[in-house]
């Protein structure tokens, strides 16, 4: 695991030192313990329930931070946004200083020494050939066909809600739906979505940077990826014989003249899908309407006015995004706000600080579901790696969210909700609430 600062999450966090407003008059050049200070805020557990005031503090003291050991963080929309659409940096991580450090240590695990890196984290010319072969199967009708089959299993999800008394809201309503609706995608059997969710949650873990993992994370994920690739091998096998009208079927017939998906593709795509496809939608849905019912008037707004409900997912996501972070290394010097980052180095790219810069959106930390430019927000990423599936996703939250809305209108939390223990996924493992019906 990489490490650049070694921090026990566990440990009591009273004495960290304090980012004030001082830090942003000094005109110095970066503290040394200004990185340090930065991540052991971070993982205090008040920073990581509501992060964005410390966001915010490090975007006024340090819009682009240098954390020492090739490892930097950027705090607002406009770096944040040229960063995920540069092309003098990289989404591939065994390209950089650090990783080549952990390599030559010995630390770098099996499960990723033994695979190639999924598409999430290819650069041209080789991103560019698989994400051309997957549109080709992953296209805008096929969504638009499943907005309907949306429709019902959110109305049913809806109806064992109403009445019911205080219940789990991910559990019932924010988790099914979104892996229902990409199993039904993909053509994974019913029957088997339990044990893919089993899998799922243990790989999102894989989706933060190694430096913010630790080896038992590692050892669940190796394990979690050899069962599901195992899966999906006999699953593809499955399709070949019998060809079905879902996306998996489509990836085996997608071709470029000759250039067809190999197995190893395949899987590697279909690992991704399944997992990036509902991972971020749980969060979306379930940050969502925890957002709601804290703003309470927004939720009447949007319960009175439907056809808010494009605006008020974008705003949602703006708000409380699912994907906080997103990474790229430098494979050139690189200027990012008048600071000269060198080739090599991990840039963190905070999208949930981008997404509250005031420079961008007016009264940040206000929700606004009419926010009239909440859809330049970064949670779907920028550039050729923009999140393949955000159209779904999109209407996966205005169905599911506005039906939500539309039915239960005094629905209220039970309890505060605790966040999860994900740094590039921000979600919520448990939401009480009570229908008021």
């Amino acid at each position: 695991m990489v490490n650049p600062n070694p921090i026990d999450p566990d440990q009591p966090t009273e004495a960290t030192p304090a980012l004030d407003d001082a830090a942003a008059d000094t005109g110095q050049p970066d503290q040394p313990d200004l990185g340090t200070s930065f991540l052991m805020e971070a993982f205090d557990p008040v920073n990581r329930t509501d992060p964005y005031p410390l966001y915010r503090r490090m975007r006024a003291a340090k819009p682009v931070l240098d954390a020492g050991n090739h490892l930097w963080f950027t705090f607002g929309h406009g770096a944040a946004q040229a960063l995920l659409r540069a092309k003098q940096v990289s989404s591939d991580e065994r390209r950089s200083a650090a990783y080549r450090q952990e390599l030559a240590a010995g630390n770098i695990p099996d499960h990723i020494l033994d695979r190639e890196p999924s598409m999430l984290f290819l650069d041209p010319p080789d991103h560019d050939r698989l994400r051309g072969l997957v549109n080709q199967a992953f296209t805008q009708r096929r969504v638009e066909l499943l907005a309907s089959s949306i429709e019902a299993r959110t109305a049913d999800l809806l109806d064992n809600i109403d009445g019911a008394g205080p219940v789990d809201l991910i559990e019932q309503l924010a988790y099914p739906l979104p892996v229902a609706v990409i199993c039904e995608l993909l053509g994974v059997p019913e029957q088997d979505h339990r044990q893919f969710g089993s899998w799922s949650r243990d790989l999102t873990k894989g989706l933060d940077p190694s430096q913010l993992r630790t080896e038992a994370d590692d050892l669940s994920i190796g394990a979690a990826l050899e069962g599901l690739e195992a899966y999906i091998a006999e699953l593809l096998a499955y399709r070949r014989a019998a060809p079905g009208d879902d996306l998996l079927t489509a990836l085996l017939d997608a071709s470029d003249g000759d250039d067809r998906l190999s197995e190893t593709e395949l899987i590697s795509l279909t690992v991704l899908l399944l997992v990036a496809g509902h991972e971020t939608t749980v969060n979306l849905i379930g940050n969502g309407a925890v957002a709601l019912l804290r703003h309470r008037e927004q939720l009447a707004r949007w319960r009175s006015d439907p056809s808010l409900a494009k605006s008020a997912v974008d705003e949602l996501l703006r708000f409380d995004s699912p994907v906080q972070i997103g990474m790229r290394v430098t494979i050139e010097e690189t200027e990012l706000d008048g600071m000269i980052v060198p080739s090599g180095e991990t840039i963190l790219i905070l999208l949930g600080a981008a997404n509250r810069d005031p420079e961008m959106f007016a009264d940040p930390d206000r929700l606004d579901l009419g926010r009239p430019n909440a859809a330049r927000h970064l949670s779907f990423g920028g550039g050729i790696h923009h999140c393949l599936g955000m159209a779904l996703a999109r209407t996966e939250g205005q169905i599911v969210l506005g039906g939500l809305v539309a039915r239960f209108p005094d629905l209220a939390l039970v309890g505060e909700p605790e966040i999860g223990d994900r740094f590039v996924l921000r979600g919520y493992p448990r939401i009480m609430v009570d229908s008021g019906r």
